[in-house]
């Protein structure tokens, strides 16, 4: 794919749009794929953190799991 290089924004072709129907249809597709390949997985209720550091480590503890259990779900 070629490379244009425009000196001004009023150079460059006008960005191509689409259609209500058809842009509908690929942000549904966009999520039905994020969905797929990285689920969800939210906790119910409000959690409370002393510091931003346990939020942060509360935080990542939850990535981890959620990737551990993704990675588990694939190897089947």
């Amino acid at each position: 794919m070629p490379v244009a290089k425009y000196r001004h924004v009023e150079q460059m072709p006008p960005t191509p749009r689409a259609g209500d129907g058809e842009l509908a249809a690929r942000i549904t597709t966009l999520w039905r794929r994020a969905r797929r390949f990285a689920p969800l997985s939210v906790v119910s209720g409000v959690r409370r953190f002393r510091t931003i550091e346990e939020a942060n480590a509360a935080r990542d503890d939850e990535t981890v799991r959620r990737l551990r259990k993704l990675r588990a779900e694939s190897a089947r």
